[in-house]
């Protein structure tokens, strides 16, 4: 009965996961039940769409009716201002100056008649900058007095107001600001009108009108109340002229999105979803702008939205019920057959439905254990490969395992002796165009393939690394005739892959052990025998039986030798610093044999012998010279001793190469300051190769040799021959004798001259003036 049960259970979770006849009759239901909700949201949406428009539409006519009301009183203002302006008696005022104080009380006068033109104007004023005169309809004051008094400004300070006064306006109104009085505070829209009317240049006054904010905003009230929402009016800059709101953020929000001259836009602002209606005055251009909640206007509509929504959930519960019992009671025939065929087992494919499903559970008994024998087999190589891998490193107990558990790795050897044998693949098959990677598989590939059909199934090639395979070898036993067997195999194996295949390889063989247990000692000899490609070299074949009584730990290079090598390289001379190199390696690399740790010590320490010589140079000097060789880079990248040798050779012969240069260009200077010296100085009879060789510090006899390895010219004859040619210039000039001319070039008297000259030219300094002239 448990088992029933458990079987049961198993069969109904595979029934919940795979019911998929039952998802489509279920499916089905909720069509016909989702049909008429979709239509009666279609329908609900529409709905809302209208009575938005209807909300917008009714908006705008009252901005409308705003629009008109507020042109209407800023007309009364402007009327104000032309008539004000006109008058004659402020013309009479603002062109004459030193007015008597009783024609300023007439224009007072004048002024009080115009109270009466509209009912939002909060007061009026006339200033005449001439004078420093204001007048309202109630007093006469000055400039500073009314402005920081009688009515000062919260916002803009008295050189403000009266920079703006001084200046050319033409029906400027300013946006609303707090205006202080004695009677306390009131908001303001100040309108301005430059005296004369009209005229740009010739300002001689303004005229100020303050327009009773108060009564525009509780007009605006009356009007918008009913929508409970926020009022705006603003100006062609969008400066807020006024609003029903103190708050400013919303208009700046919705500023960038009125780009036409009326309209109405849906916007959320602060979090919250507001219809806003705008238009412009064709008066003055001034925008009217309306922001109303959404909520607002849909109060009604959302009202009936919250009984449909929750008539419509109700009917969305009882629909799923209704659905699920109907299509649970048509499906539960096809859950039992699915049951009854299935049993206990569950399907691991996929399945369209139901009948899908008892076909592939009945496939897929017969087809099972075949694909279980051939995953096996397709994954023993990898199997394989892993074990043999893990257990050359040591990390198998081979002692234990049984010769089954090896059958069943894939590994099965007929022998009890072992060796390992390692191959460094030095470069890959050319004979392909593909990349580098598939030249690196391929290439292990065919020594794997060539290594296991030589050694004719006595062992196991595996991938170590992307250059590097390792073949387990199993021998008969460890005699010498084995071990030349496996050589002779080896060196045919490396003959084929260069020769056909173009791959060359080093290869490192351990001893023959015996015991499975000694496969990880065989890893080790090959390993180290294969550190020795350095000493040996690439392409070769190295065996642990010739390197392991190699006891080279030590290196001759003593310090004579380095400060000879030094010097050499100090003067430049690469020849004996490359016969100093060539005896240090052969000394210490062919007539004895290194390990490639103590060789490695000996390429640092011939390399630090050079970075002792970098310091010979300037700060400039070396930092360029590290630039270009890389002298702290050449051995990273070596892998033989040869290619030590030649990246130190090269090392030198650079610095070498640098220091003859800086040497030849010494030299060159050296040079040229002799030879300018002698031009400066041949008319001196003390000139000699001694003078010279004190003057510059000098032994004479290096200097000697020096001037005549540049000139192939000693001294003396390089002096005499300037003083020659001096001499020839001057006996062009026959007021000259020749022992004074003998004196200006150097000589003592004229018989020097004579005989110099004649060795020379031939021909003695007065026969040259004679053939000359």
């Amino acid at each position: 009965m448990l088992k029933c049960k458990r079987l049961s259970e198993r069969t109904e979770k595979m029934s919940e996961k795979r019911k998929t006849v039952f998802i489509r009759f279920l499916f089905s239901y909720f069509i016909i039940l989702l049909l008429p909700i979709i239509i009666g949201i279609i329908l609900f949406n529409r709905v809302e769409s209208i009575l938005i428009d209807n909300a917008n539409k009714s908006n705008t006519a009252l901005l409308e009716q705003v629009k008109q009301v507020v042109d209407n009183k800023l007309k009364e203002v402007e009327q104000l201002s032309l008539q004000v302006s006109l008058n004659p008696k402020l013309i009479e005022l603002i062109n004459q100056q030193n007015m008597r104080n009783y024609k300023y009380i007439e224009f007072i006068n004048e002024l009080k008649r115009y109270q009466t033109v509209s009912t939002n104007i909060d007061d009026y004023y006339v200033y005449f900058s001439n004078s420093d005169v204001l007048l309202s309809p109630t007093m006469k004051t000055n400039a500073s007095l009314f402005f920081h008094h009688i009515k000062r400004y919260e916002d803009t300070s008295y050189i403000e107001i009266m920079n703006k006064m001084s200046g050319f306006h033409l029906r400027d109104y300013s946006p609303s600001e707090k205006v202080i009085t004695n009677a306390g505070e009131d908001n303001v829209i100040t309108f301005l009108q430059s005296l004369p009317y009209g005229e740009r240049d010739n300002i001689k006054g303004a005229l100020m009108v303050h327009i009773d904010e108060w009564q525009v905003r509780n007009m605006l009230h009356k009007i918008e109340g009913l929508n409970s929402g926020v009022m705006y009016i603003a100006d062609q800059k969008d400066n807020i002229m006024m609003s029903t709101s103190d708050d400013t953020n919303s208009f700046v929000n919705i500023k960038p999105l009125l780009n036409k001259e009326a309209g109405f836009i849906t916007k959320k602002i602060d979090g919250q979803e507001m219809i806003v209606s705008f238009t412009t005055s064709e008066e003055n251009g001034w925008t009217y702008v309306s922001i109303v909640p959404k909520e607002i206007v849909l109060t009604q509509v959302n009202h009936v939205k919250s009984w449909a929504f929750g008539m419509l959930l109700i009917s969305v519960v009882i629909g799923i019920i209704v659905s699920y019992y109907l299509a649970n009671r048509n499906y539960r025939p096809i859950r039992d057959v699915v049951n009854t065929v299935i049993g206990n087992n569950q399907p691991k494919g996929p399945f369209k439905n139901e009948l899908d499903l008892i076909k592939q559970s009945i496939a897929g008994y017969i087809h099972k254990q075949s694909q279980l024998n051939r995953l096996i087999a397709r994954q023993e190589p990898v199997i394989r490969s892993d074990f043999i891998l893990r257990m050359v490193r040591g990390q198998v107990d081979v002692t234990t395992m049984s010769e089954r558990e090896l059958h069943f790795m894939g590994v099965r050897f007929t022998q009890d002796f072992f060796s390992t044998v390692l191959i460094q693949i030095d470069d890959y098959c050319q004979f392909t165009k593909e990349n580098i990677d598939t030249k690196w598989v391929l290439s292990r590939f065919i020594i794997a393939n060539l290594s296991e059909e030589l050694f004719d199934g006595d062992g196991y090639t595996i991938e170590i690394e992307r250059d590097k395979l390792i073949i387990v070898n199993n021998h008969q036993d460890n005699s010498s005739q084995e071990e030349r067997k496996q050589l002779r195999f080896i060196k045919e194996l490396k003959g084929i892959l260069e020769e056909r295949f173009h791959i060359k390889i080093t290869v490192a063989i351990s001893q023959i052990h015996h015991g499975l247990h000694k496969i990880s000692e065989c890893y080790g000899e090959s390993v180290m025998a294969l550190d020795y490609r350095m000493i040996k070299g690439p392409n070769s074949i190295i065996a642990y039986n010739d390197i392991k009584n190699n006891s080279g730990c030590d290196y001759h290079y003593p310090t004579e030798t380095e400060v000879q090598l030094l010097n050499f390289a100090k003067n430049g001379d690469y020849a004996n610093v490359e016969n100093t190199l060539e005896q240090i390696l052969v000394n210490n690399m062919r007539q004895q044999e290194m390990t490639p740790e103590v060789s490695k010590f000996l390429a640092h320490d011939l390399l630090s012998t050079f970075i002792k010589l970098l310091s010979t140079l300037d700060l400039e000097e070396k930092k360029n010279f590290i630039e270009e060789n890389k002298p702290f880079h050449v051995l990273s990248g070596c892998r033989t001793v040869q290619e030590v040798q030649e990246n130190i050779k090269s090392l030198y012969s650079s610095f070498c190469i640098k220091i003859q240069n800086n040497h030849s260009n010494q030299g060159e200077r050296l040079y040229q300051d002799i030879i300018h010296f002698i031009e400066d100085n041949y008319g001196d009879n003390m000139l000699s190769l001694s003078m010279i060789a004190d003057e510059f510090g000098m032994n004479s006899s290096y200097l000697s040799t020096f001037f005549k390895k540049q000139r192939d010219l000693t001294i003396s004859d390089f002096i005499a021959k300037v003083r020659i040619e001096e001499s020839k210039r001057m006996l062009t000039n026959q007021k000259l004798t020749i022992a004074e001319v003998a004196k200006r070039v150097g000589y003592a008297n004229s018989v020097g001259l004579i005989r110099v000259f004649k060795k020379v030219e031939g021909v003695t300094p007065g026969q040259y003036r004679k053939i000359t002239s």
